[in-house]
């Protein structure tokens, strides 16, 4: 198939996926609480005559090529942000305090128009398509239970891909990077212990709040001393939660944060030396120091080949100006990342605003809005992908 005759088929779903998405955009839900959400996923499974297993709030759809070949599963997330939408919207939220301000209705959307296209070719398509659509991707990360439950497995999946639209890139744009494309992000918890006193007599108690101030002013040189300024972290306190008086001297501060790191070495070393920080700086002023890095999203490492294959097919499709390889990591996590631990994978971004959007609201703002041409960019790229090499 030629790509002018795959783009033909891709714009054939726009108006399947434009009213897909705009259904699903009344109806944002939170992470694992996509009950709706995944009703109109099986109800349009079902009226495509794709069979699919569910768990809890997920859904995995399998198409059945004719001939034999490879399974290549392709991923959407499905959850929304507790935001309150503005007024304006003719599909505007219907569920107070929730928004799809991240996009992942029109994930579900392109997801959902890639299946219909592929599913039409089903006599001539060679192996077998996966359509992952994932819950909770904005909280505790649905593609990790996934995993564990076999999403991956029967049948074994060869290849995995996923996309995010992008409020900073135009329509027909779409964008990848081999090696590392998001970071990890893993939970900082710090509990610093003192003395209670009284106010008035800092010498009869061991002041927490003195003594966390200095453990945060010191944890900040962890990424201008201990790391290569060639390397790349965030660690934010984004938490600080002591005292019970002006003139009580706290004996107890706790404090959570988070830390973004690009390669598992950075991990490991960034996660070792918050403890020893805070440790050390606590013991010097008196107090001790609890400190625990819980793990979070993996660093999202895009195999080289695969993300090769993205840029290739994005530009047979939109031309070579308008496939586009990031610069740098983004410190932003991504729990596509799992799918990854099991496949070769790649995971890109779409543009999704008007140029002359632009700059426009980000995504995880209220604000935030987008081109429903993007749908068909995506449903194009997934096809292609599925396709590419039969």
């Amino acid at each position: 198939m030629d790509n002018r005759e795959l783009l033909a088929l891709a714009e054939g779903q726009k108006e399947y996926m434009v009213n897909m998405r705009r259904t699903l955009h009344r109806i944002p839900e939170r992470g694992f609480a996509e009950h709706k959400t995944q009703a109109v996923v099986m109800q349009a499974l079902d009226d495509m005559g794709i069979p699919y297993t569910t768990e809890r709030t997920w859904v995995i759809g399998l198409i059945e090529g004719a001939l034999p070949g490879e399974t290549v599963a392709l991923r959407a997330d499905m959850d929304a942000l507790p935001l309150e939408e503005p007024e304006g919207c003719p599909f505007r939220s219907e569920h107070p305090g929730m928004m799809h301000a991240c996009g992942h209705d029109a994930h579900t959307a392109i997801l959902l128009g890639a299946a219909r296209l592929l599913h039409g070719m089903k006599d001539r398509l060679h192996g077998r398509v996966k359509l992952l659509f994932q819950p909770a991707e904005e909280t505790d990360g649905g593609a990790e239970p996934m995993v564990a439950a076999g999403a991956m497995e029967n049948p074994h999946v060869d290849r995995v891909y996923g996309l995010h639209v992008m409020p900073n890139l135009p329509v027909g744009t779409v964008e990848t990077r081999p090696g590392t494309l998001n970071a990890s992000t893993d939970t900082v918890k710090l509990t610093i212990r003192g003395e209670a006193g009284h106010g008035a007599y800092p010498d009869r108690g061991t002041d927490a709040i003195v003594c966390a101030a200095q453990v945060i002013t010191a944890l900040q040189t962890l990424v201008s001393r201990n790391l290569s300024p060639l390397s790349s972290a965030v660690l934010t306190i984004g938490v600080i939660e002591g005292g019970t008086a002006q003139n009580i001297i706290c004996d107890e501060v706790r404090m959570r944060g988070t830390l973004r790191t690009a390669n598992a070495q950075v991990r490991a070393m960034m996660s070792r030396r918050i403890a020893e920080v805070a440790q050390g700086v606590a013991q010097a002023m008196g107090c001790t120091a609890e400190a625990e890095v819980v793990p979070g999203y993996a660093a999202l490492v895009n195999d080289e080949h695969e993300a090769a294959r993205v840029r290739r097919i994005a530009a047979g499709l939109f031309g070579e100006e308008h496939a586009v390889i990031k610069a740098e990591p983004s410190m932003g996590g991504e729990d596509f990342s799992f799918f990854c631990d099991c496949a070769p994978g790649a995971f890109f971004h779409v543009g999704c605003v008007k140029p002359e959007w632009m700059p426009a609201p980000p995504l995880h703002s209220r604000d935030f809005r987008l081109d429903e041409d993007c749908l068909v960019i995506g449903a194009a790229m997934h096809a292609a992908l599925v396709l590419d090499g039969q």
